[in-house]
């Protein structure tokens, strides 16, 4: 069961992705007049969702091992 738990966090991390890079891009290529995105804001928050997800990884790993 808590191999389940997971499991699902991780396929709702992927899902998560999935979308955001979706909703991005399509900000990104439509470019609105009035829109705050820029590369730096991308990139921080790939980089946040990348250390949420490395985390979820490494309390995994930890896990399975003790």
């Amino acid at each position: 069961m808590h191999e389940d738990f997971h499991i699902a966090l991780i396929s709702g991390w992927f899902i998560l992705l999935f979308f955001w890079t979706i909703v991005i891009l399509f900000v990104y290529l439509r470019k609105p007049p009035n829109s705050r995105l820029s590369r730096k804001i991308i990139i921080h928050s790939y980089l946040a969702f990348s250390l949420i997800f490395g985390l979820i990884f490494i309390f995994n790993y930890f896990d399975s091992v003790l």
